[in-house]
């Protein structure tokens, strides 16, 4: 078959390449070249760069697709339309594009965590689950008929970097089993049951500090979701890295340092404690515990201020 891809994000690139081995794959639509690094230099995302590596034609409308991009898919050849992490609602004009529906890959078990941060959520709340879902795009974020869902495990040490490669892997496996079933026009959807939905929000730097009311499972969980805690002492946001559960023999009292030093910050939570063995202070690149209290003193005793972090999930 003749496919086009929506993609702004690297978790579609072995699905991309999938397509482009076993089938035609003659164009991929993505987001516009965005500023990137600390030079903040204009650059093509990496299913972009991968597109022009490869000598894929390559659209990058800002915003919404338009009719003059509908007009050069149907230039192109392109029969169906598959969406993964493309970053923008899609309108009348892709959604009945031609005979083919066009399907998108949700990377949870719908109908739970539909929305933007489905990854990162699913290892905040700490679910032991996801997985990703082959569904009919319609107009409402996430809400299509489902056709097909693969589980992925979520494992202790799972980030949402390893977490993501896993999901990827599963994208490409889901397409592979389904594509004889969309050529032939068999693929069979399902309705969502959407009593039980639940949406994933966009997340910020916010959900990132730390609530020590929360216990110490709870804690480790958003770190490895969101890639760092934060936590304010003094003037400073300090952030926290490779969290490890231990236990609070002390019995401290909610936020307070139970020890610095070599071994790591440990903080007392609501049940137990973490200890950060890897800490970054402002303009600063991230330290080993050791390194980093050669140099900065966070007093045994301090009680540290408590984030109110924003319910993840909403309906």
């Amino acid at each position: 078959m003749k496919v086009a891809f929506f993609s702004s994000d690297p978790i579609s690139l072995p699905s991309i390449r999938y397509l482009q081995a076993e089938h035609e794959l003659v164009c991929i639509v993505s987001n516009p070249d965005r500023p990137k690094g600390r030079g903040k230099k204009v650059s093509p995302n990496e299913v972009s760069q991968w597109a022009i590596d490869n000598s894929v034609d390559l659209l990058r409308p800002e915003g919404k697709p338009s009719d003059d991009d509908v007009a050069h898919l149907r230039e192109v050849g392109a029969e169906l339309l598959i969406v993964m992490a493309y970053g923008c609602i899609l309108k009348k004009n892709i959604l009945e594009y031609g005979k083919y529906p066009c399907l998108n890959l949700h990377a949870s078990l719908l109908p739970e965590l539909r929305g933007a941060s489905p990854i990162e959520t699913a290892i905040a709340l700490g679910k032991t689950r996801t997985g990703v879902s082959l569904m009919r795009v319609e107009p409402a974020m996430d809400t299509g008929a489902v056709a097909d869902a693969e589980e992925v495990d979520i494992d202790f040490y799972d980030t949402a970097k390893t977490l993501r490669q896993k999901i990827a892997v599963s994208a490409a496996d889901i397409l592979k089993k389904n594509m004889p079933l969309i050529e032939s026009g068999e693929l069979n959807f399902v309705q969502q049951n959407s009593a039980e939905a639940t949406y994933s929000r966009k997340l910020s730097r916010e959900d990132m500090f730390l609530d020590f009311r929360k216990s110490a499972r709870e804690l480790r969980d958003r770190v490895r979701a969101f890639g760092a805690g934060i936590f304010q002492f003094g003037l400073d946001a300090i952030k926290i890295f490779d969290i490890q559960l231990c236990e609070n023999t002390g019995g401290a009292g909610c936020a307070t340092v139970i020890s610095s030093g070599a071994d790591g910050l440990k903080i007392a939570c609501a049940d137990g404690a973490i200890c950060a063995n890897r800490l970054q202070k402002p303009c600063a690149r991230a330290m080993q515990a050791r390194e980093f209290f050669s140099g900065y003193e966070i007093p045994k005793g301090t009680i540290l201020s408590n984030a109110d972090n924003k319910p993840l999930l909403h309906r």
